[in-house]
């Protein structure tokens, strides 16, 4: 139906827009009210797909992963909501969890409403011109200047930050959906193929004006594994790996030769930031994270409470810059478990794309875990997950790895059943044939 695929290209776009109806949910120890976005533009994509869409039976090929991935993620929602009678500061857990309630609620409606494969050609859209849109806002704070439009309130700054208003969350968010736009755009056959290279080329251009070496790092290991993948398994065409070398040759000498000093001195004084003695270094803020964590164990201090236990001599933030010791800070060790656990199995198991026949659902899921590989590495040196977008979008990539392996299995059931039904036509006739010469061989006797 024309109207399921308006809405899933819509709950695809609406993804990455994180502005919404706030309403207050508390009110913080130093009198300030807090808030959240309660009714955000996504949260009608998702609920006109549950209310108009039905979901379809999961084949029992896929049906192990599709259940466990469903139940370890609203297990680990049920655990995180704790931290209501746990939390120093209530008002800001009611934001997280007001947050990570609808990011479960994405990854469920991914999962139900999103099972075939016109369904994740529709939705990949959707998320694709959502990556068009921030890349190109991107682009243009970059290259020509302060971005203002309406009901965004953005945020300009030296780096680029599209509406999320964060450089470094911008990074990984392209670093983790730009994979989808090239493949899509070298790979496949959705049309329109100029918009797929157009988007790519932003994205690229974007993220490199976020100045984000985690996401640098990230997003080039993360396609690298991936198309050496590729190559292995001989998924490419002679014709296919010719552009894609030169797409890359190509990238990178422009890159090199023009952005070479911005870069290396983006680079410098990495170590220092990462293993230095300082409070403040990723090293400093994991050592405190491991003594919060070993305070409070079992439940955790409650989302968004973190910086309520850190220490008061660590400057900046006072958060830890990697999710694993975030969660395993605000959501126990528990919740750090089923969270790792969910995630491992999910990404092992999306592996199983690598043997579809399919070369739309085969690259679309490839970039899937290219994007959620780059989200690991990412998340070992930042702690953006806990911000809207970034969250929304994460187990976005997560329920996309499952929802690909449905779609691969029902097309595959579909021409299994084609393939059936054309040998029953071929055969028809040969079978029919037979009685009709006995009956006519009977009459005569």
């Amino acid at each position: 139906m024309k109207i399921n695929k308006i809405l899933l290209i819509a709950f695809g776009f609406f993804l990455s827009i994180e502005q919404g109806f706030t309403i207050v949910l508390g009110t913080l120890s130093n009198g300030v009210a807090r808030g959240a976005d309660v009714i955000m533009p996504v949260d009608l994509a998702i609920y006109a797909l549950f209310l108009l869409k039905p979901p379809r039976r999961t084949p029992k090929r896929v049906a192990g992963i599709f259940w466990f991935s469903l139940t370890f993620a609203l297990v680990f929602l049920a655990w995180s909501w704790i931290g209501e009678f746990i939390a120093v500061e209530k008002a800001d857990f009611r934001f997280g969890i007001v947050h990570l309630t609808r990011a479960i609620l994405v990854f469920t409606c991914i999962l139900t409403r999103v099972n075939t494969k016109q369904d994740i050609v529709d939705f990949t859209k959707g998320v694709v011109y959502g990556l068009g849109f921030e890349a190109f806002i991107g682009v243009w704070q970059w290259q020509i200047g302060p971005v203002s439009l309406p009901f965004f309130n953005i945020v300009n700054t030296w780096r680029a930050t599209g509406t999320i208003g964060v450089a470094n969350a911008l990074g990984i968010y392209l670093a983790s959906i730009s994979p989808i736009a090239i493949r899509m755009a070298m790979f496949t056959k959705i049309r329109p193929k100029w918009l797929w290279y157009a988007i790519s080329v932003l994205s690229m251009g974007a993220l490199l004006a976020t100045y984000t070496r985690g996401a640098w790092v990230a997003f080039a290991i993360s396609m690298v594994i991936f198309f050496y993948i590729d190559f292995l398994n001989k998924k490419l065409t002679s014709r296919q790996a010719n552009w894609l070398l030169i797409v890359v040759v190509v990238g990178a000498v422009f890159t090199t030769i023009k952005y070479g000093n911005v870069i290396t001195g983006r680079m410098a004084h990495s170590k220092e930031a990462i293993v230095s003695d300082k409070k403040h270094s990723r090293v400093g803020l994991a050592r405190d994270a491991m003594r919060i964590i070993k305070d409070h164990k079992t439940f955790g201090v409650g989302l968004n409470n973190y910086r309520y236990h850190a220490d008061e001599e660590i400057q900046g933030t006072r958060i830890v810059h990697n999710v694993y010791l975030l969660i395993a800070s605000q959501q126990g060790i528990p919740g750090a478990v089923i969270f790792i656990v969910l995630h491992l199995v999910v990404f092992f198991a999306g592996f199983r794309i690598m043997k579809s026949r399919d070369p739309v659902l085969y690259h679309i899921g490839m970039a899937c875990l290219t994007g959620m590989l780059a989200l690991f590495i990412y998340y070992t040196v930042a702690p953006d997950y806990r911000l809207v977008i970034i969250k929304l979008h994460h187990w976005r990539a997560l329920a996309m790895i499952v929802a690909v392996l449905v779609a691969d299995e029902h097309t595959r059931s579909l021409r299994y059943r084609m393939a059936l039904a054309k040998k029953k036509q071929v055969n028809g006739p040969a079978t029919t044939a037979a009685p009709q010469k006995t009956r006519s061989y009977e009459a005569t006797l």
